[in-house]
């Protein structure tokens, strides 16, 4: 994976960013259904990208 930040990134904001990769990876190391679970604090899981694809749903629709 390459990552290439804007100029405008300040150096905390891409300390912040390489701390929370690094913890990604020693998670994904140490449990790796934790990580093929994510994301956990969305109100939606892992999105089927595949059905996204062929049934596009262009229109926002609240929930009822």
């Amino acid at each position: 994976m390459m990552i290439e930040p804007t100029e405008t990134e300040s150096k905390e904001t891409l300390d912040e960013f390489i701390d929370a990769m690094i913890e990604a990876a020693r998670l994904a190391k140490e449990n790796p259904e934790a990580v093929r679970s994510a994301p956990v604090t969305m109100p939606i899981k892992r999105l089927d990208e595949t059905k996204a694809a062929r049934e596009p749903n262009l229109r926002w629709q609240p929930e009822a």
